[in-house]
């Protein structure tokens, strides 16, 4: 009894708010909540900012690719491993940044969605090239149950995979 009266429990609360910040609803989140594919649009779509985007100041760079692990599991982190292995964005910054626009995101099944945006890359501060880029992202809801849980993440929406290519333009890959 003395060790669960130590225990933190966090009890997650909804609190919907409409487009002028009035509150519209506000109840104990329901186990489990579901979230609106708005909500989860609007967090992988932040994901994908965090991740792609690359700053000139390293301290945001740094902050960027926390905040992301905040959204994924441990299988999703392993991915994210592997890219900062392979395109390390900590030695591009100074020379390179790039500026990332979501411009859809939608369901493609029960756990997974289709993510497009447009990569803006500019090399010592002038343009260099504008790619369009898609992604599919599987996610995994977990209700938040720590204090630290439900600040970092308060919907529970997590990245458990990812893969994202380069979307080719429409004469790359044509044959001669």
């Amino acid at each position: 009894l003395v060790w669960r009266s130590a225990q933190s429990i966090v009890t997650p609360y909804v609190i919907e708010v409409d487009n002028a910040g009035q509150v519209r609803a506000v109840g104990e989140a329901a186990t489990p909540y579901k979230p609106s594919d708005a909500q989860i649009a609007y967090h992988l779509g932040r994901f994908i900012g965090l991740v792609r985007s690359l700053s000139i100041d390293p301290i945001v760079v740094r902050q960027n690719w926390l905040d992301a692990y905040d959204y994924t599991t441990d299988k999703g982190a392993v991915v994210l491993n592997e890219y900062a292995r392979t395109n390390d964005p900590f030695a591009r910054i100074g020379k390179e940044s790039v500026t990332v626009q979501v411009s859809s995101v939608t369901r493609a099944s029960d756990t997974s969605f289709n993510v497009r945006w447009t990569e803006t890359r500019f090399v010592n501060g002038a343009l260099d090239r504008t790619e369009r880029w898609n992604a599919v992202v599987s996610t995994v809801l977990q209700t938040p149950r720590t204090e630290q849980r439900l600040r970092k993440n308060p919907l529970g929406i997590y990245v458990n995979g990812l893969s994202w290519s380069r979307e080719l333009e429409g004469n790359e890959g044509a044959k001669p």
